[in-house]
């Protein structure tokens, strides 16, 4: 409850789509078998009206979209994306801009596949960030001659500091009801976290927004007066009550209770100024304000959006935060915004805006696709069978000694191998060739705690791409599209005295996760790679491992990660709330020689985790009672390796060279082979169309393709 409430929302719009995109494809599938045996033509009408709809930015049904779809995809698919394009392209006009929200957007033909095999969803994303980057490279284009301004020194003086940030903060007194503090001193941690990020999102966000809304006009009144003389004053609406949910759980998660304390922009207002000069002005004059107020307002914080050369969005301004003192409400201070804008910028965030709002609905879509891949998945485990379809000894000659990490991704049929003999390749399983090489400055297995097992197929912005750690200390990321072009925007360098000892990425390919230095979990987002989102300390220091002992849930919220080479325990953490736990088994002994316990989450979900230890034994925890609640043991005795689990399978690679596979539904195996490598890594791909295993000696490299029996 509390802070998952705009999750809850978004869940239930995913399901309300869902259902509906299931009766849209019914209703389609009928009406264009019954269409197309009785009246061909009718059809192709449908396809000529949709195309003068969308011509005309003119209002129509969607089941009229969807046979039109039937009758031609191909060109109903142009139709749909040249529309768009044109909506979206510079001037937006505000009639078709609407057309298009109320009559296309909602539509479920963003969840079809297109001739590309790709989501529609992915060409509109593609779409909105095309004609953001333009509008992104003038806002660079407006900094770059303000910087040979004459005052832009003045500009540079204006240096960042905060006094204040929250809204608990005793210059401020709010949120200090003991209603909302008194959850702190409860015992229970577990009780505690619960009722406190329910209070957070219920009661704390209450008591704030309604102060804001008690003093909101007395707030704008008072800056109008102040500052109407230097530029054009604006008060914006109060932030609504989803975006304070959603800020909460992104961008305060780490943040000490009460989160909330940390919304400082409730209530908000900006001036535009149409010079530097004058906004050089307006800044000032707040400043001396401020200053010299005894009572009303008092400084609070201040960020210079203009001092960064290398921020990497266009719009800049200057945001000052003030502590109001109401005088019609004298019990009220609080932590109020006013921006600092420069005209050009505002008048490309206006153009902007809009091209966010579509882009913030691609994790909707995403989840809508999933949802129904999910529900769709209902093919039984045990009736699968599994084709040898690539031995890599035999079939990839450029492989000279695979002991690293191999996977598929499914849409593409590339196999991305490390090679120990310090390379990665990419094969292509329909081309049978390698079609992309890139050199590694470590040896894939020897060296694991300084990189290995690092390779991951990504989407980013609808495209297809790999992430591989190419040195100790330098992960790079290339797009499959452009000839394995580098995304030098994507590349993460840290000092070249550190290491990156193990990474995994969530499902949706948004945020990286990353052992760093055998002691540091961190997080950064793939939207700006430089900056680290979150670090987490590891009690201890993990120990060397030539497996990978990193293990991460398909959301980015927990992950758990092995103690290390002769060490018997393993870290669970929870991301989101900061917490780590360490928990030792006491039937495994100390694991593999080679890596300690293996952990790897059941179908990537925060419910069990498997546990690989010696002589063929696991174990399955619950993760709410961080205890072990199920002991397994496959037939051969040898230490597990590795692991992986998707769709209901759990496969296991062992040192007796044995391929395990489990149905995790009844904890029976229902699938052995034996190998003539030893697995040091295995994958399944994420519809587990393909399993790939790799390790020392033997074939290298075995890729299954999974079928119904």
């Amino acid at each position: 409850m509390g802070s998952t409430d705009s999750k809850q929302k978004l869940g239930e719009r995913v399901i309300a789509a869902r259902r509906k995109l299931e009766d849209d494809m019914k209703l389609q599938s009928e009406r264009s078998d019954d269409l197309m045996a009785k009246s061909p033509k009718t059809m192709q009408f449908m396809l000529s009206s949709i195309e003068s709809s969308f011509k005309n930015y003119a209002p129509f049904l969607e089941p009229t979209l969807l046979i039109a779809w039937s009758a031609d995809k191909d060109k109903c698919e142009d139709i749909v994306v040249n529309a768009c394009k044109k909506v979206l392209s510079a001037p937006i006009t505000p009639d078709e801009y609407d057309w298009f929200k109320v009559y296309v957007l909602p539509s479920s033909i963003w969840m079809l596949k297109t001739k590309d095999d790709r989501y529609m969803y992915q060409e509109l994303m593609d779409i909105a960030q095309s004609m953001s980057h333009s509008i992104i490279e003038t806002m660079d284009s407006v900094y770059g001659h303000l910087r040979k301004h004459d005052k832009w020194d003045q500009l540079m003086a204006i240096k960042e500091e905060t006094i204040v940030s929250r809204q608990d903060d005793k210059k401020v007194g709010m949120l200090q009801d003991k209603g909302i503090m008194d959850v702190a001193d409860i015992k229970d941690d577990d009780e505690k976290m619960a009722l406190q990020t329910f209070i957070d999102a219920h009661a704390a966000i209450n008591s704030l927004t309604v102060s804001a809304k008690i003093i909101d006009r007395e707030f704008q009144n008072y800056v109008k007066t102040m500052m109407g003389r230097y530029g054009t004053f604006k008060a914006a609406p109060m932030k609504k009550v989803e975006r304070c949910l959603s800020k909460l759980e992104n961008d305060y998660a780490s943040e000490q209770y009460p989160k909330s304390a940390k919304l400082l922009d409730l209530v908000r207002c900006s001036v535009t100024f149409n010079t530097l000069e004058q906004l050089i002005q307006g800044f000032d004059a707040i400043k001396t304000h401020v200053d010299s107020s005894q009572q009303s307002m008092k400084l609070a914080r201040v960020k210079n959006g203009f001092l960064d050369p290398d921020y990497v969005g266009g719009y800049r301004d200057i945001k000052i935060n003030v502590i109001f003192h109401s005088a019609m409400h004298p019990e009220i201070k609080m932590i109020c915004e006013i921006q600092l804008i420069l005209s050009q910028f505002l008048h490309e965030k206006k153009r902007i805006h809009k091209l966010y709002s579509i882009a913030r609905e691609e994790t909707y879509f995403q989840m809508v696709v999933m949802a129904q891949k999910a529900a769709t998945n209902t093919t039984d485990v045990k009736k699968l069978k599994f084709e040898p379809v690539l031995d890599v000894s035999r079939d990839v000659t450029a492989a000279k000694s695979v002991k690293g990490k191999c996977s598929i991704d499914s849409a593409s049929g590339l196999l991305g191998i490390e090679d120990d003999n310090r390379n990665f390749l990419v094969y292509n399983m329909d081309q049978k060739k390698v079609i992309f090489q890139h050199a590694l400055s470590f040896t894939a297995y020897t060296d694991m705690t300084r990189g290995g097992f690092s390779h991951e197929w990504i989407e980013w912005q609808g495209r297809k791409h790999v992430s591989v750690q190419t040195e100790p200390h330098i992960i790079r990321t290339f797009a499959v599209a452009g000839g394995f072009s580098e995304v030098e925007s994507l590349r993460i360098t840290l000092p070249d005295t550190d290491a990156i000892n193990f990474c995994a990425f969530d499902k949706q390919s948004n945020r990286i996760f990353m052992v760093r230095n055998k002691s540091l979990l961190e997080e950064r987002s793939l939207q700006d790679v430089k900056s680290v989102a979150k670090s987490i300390k590891l009690e201890q220091q993990i120990g060397t491992s030539n497996l990978n002992p990193l293990s991460l849930t398909q959301d980015g919220a927990w992950c758990a990660i092995g103690g290390g080479q002769g060490r018997n325990y393993f870290y669970l953490i929870d991301i989101a709330k900061n917490t780590q736990y360490k928990l030792v088994t006491t039937t495994l002994g100390n694991g593999h020689g080679k890596g300690g316990v293996i952990p790897c989450f059941i179908n990537g979900k925060a419910k069990f985790v498997a546990i690989g230890g010696a002589k063929g034994k696991f174990e399955i925890w619950d993760v709410k009672t961080r205890k072990a609640c199920k002991f397994l043991a496959c037939t051969k005795e040898g230490s597990i390796n590795c692991l992986s689990s998707k769709n209901n399978i759990l496969a296991i690679g062992n040192t007796k060279k044995t391929l395990n596979l489990w149905d995790v539904r009844d904890w029976q195996m229902f699938y052995e082979k034996e190998t003539k490598v030893e697995p040091t890594s295995i994958h399944l791909s994420e519809d587990s169309k393909y399993l790939t295993v790799s390790g020392w000696n033997g074939e290298k490299c075995l890729v299954f393709k999974t079928n119904s029996v």
